[in-house]
């Protein structure tokens, strides 16, 4: 099964310090540097913003008087662009007022000169924790937000990704009049595989098939498992009769296949139904569903084992080319 994991493991909190004073600055780097932290400076606000549009910065260590301006009005930029960044403002305004102004303008901490640099360093310290403990919890709610959209069993996505993708590719499809096709695929009798070798034998059957048909389709396209024994592939920039063409060479490979589990080997076959936009009849996400649901529908209906199209006229033999092929579209 894949594993899906979205922590960055490239990212190494690092810190930006707007300071115009050298004095400063150069007893800042060195004690910063000397604890393990890269560093970066700015003198002005201007040289600040370009810095923050080139890095990620984990703390910014925030002067107030800076040659170009008050520094306060960078916190705004700073949330804008990267809003887990820790803002610590390191300035000689000491008065309650200035703290509180400061403070409304976004920074997280205040410390004023002169400092004493062991509790700059531990709040730095303090800082660097709940930046790292953010991008924990955002790598977490990636994390999380990837599995929802994934089916458990065969790692394909799940209904809830493929009706978000859908509805996304059918609105492109029909604003820049661009073919989209699908194929909707339900595994034949599949209930007497559960019925006969148990619901285990069941599950390695369909991740076989979900690996066929991973194999079998293109980086653009977009395969998900959406209900039990039943799957979908959204085929953009796809025409009919390249999608009957698809879905023949995913139904002859599933039934050539050999699919091994615990219980028993087994040897299966598919009924599809495909649709295609533009189409006269389609100018909803449902009805494109229809589309292709009713031909499956009918594929089931005539026999298993078998590709339908929706109802349009095609020649059949144009479409596949090959008399003896046992996938038949109904026009």
């Amino acid at each position: 099964m894949m594993t899906i994991d979205c922590i960055d493991e490239t990212f190494r909190p690092s810190i930006l310090v707007v300071e115009d004073d050298l004095n400063a600055l150069s007893l800042l780097r060195t004690c910063l540097v000397r604890n393990g932290y890269e560093m970066s400076s700015a003198g002005t606000l201007a040289e600040a913003k370009r810095r923050l549009q080139a890095g990620d910065w984990g703390l910014v260590i925030l002067d107030r008087r800076l040659p170009d301006g008050d520094g306060a009005s960078l916190c705004a930029t700073i949330r804008a662009t990267q809003p887990h960044s820790y803002i610590l403002m390191l300035t000689g305004e000491a008065t309650a007022e200035a703290k509180i102004e400061g403070f409304e303008s976004g920074v997280d901490d205040y410390v004023t000169k002169p400092f004493q640099i062991d509790e700059l360093l531990a709040r730095i310290r303090a800082g660097m924790r709940i930046v790292e403990l953010q991008k924990a919890l955002l790598a977490s709610s990636r994390r999380y937000e990837a599995l929802s959209l994934t089916d458990s069993l065969t790692s394909l996505r799940n209904r809830r990704s493929f009706d978000q993708e859908f509805a996304s590719r059918f609105e492109q499809a029909r604003r820049y009049e661009r073919p989209l096709s699908m194929a909707i695929i339900d595994l034949d009798y599949f209930k007497s595989i559960n019925d006969q070798f148990g619901h285990a034998a069941g599950d390695g059957v369909l991740r076989g098939i979900a690996q066929i048909l991973d194999h079998g389709t293109r980086r653009s396209d977009f395969v998900a498992r959406i209900g039990g024994e039943e799957f979908a592939v959204l085929l953009p920039e796809t025409s009919l009769f390249e999608a009957l063409h698809f879905a023949e060479k995913i139904r002859s490979t599933i039934q050539s296949a050999t699919i091994r589990t615990e219980a028993a080997t087994h040897h299966v076959t598919v009924s599809i139904g495909v649709a295609n936009v533009p189409h006269s009849l389609v100018t909803t996400p449902q009805e494109f569903f229809n589309a292709a649901d009713q031909a499956l529908y009918r594929a089931k209906a005539r026999g298993r084992n078998r590709i339908e199209s929706e109802r349009r006229k095609v020649p059949v033999r144009a479409v596949l080319g090959d008399a003896q092929t046992r996938s038949q579209a109904t026009m």
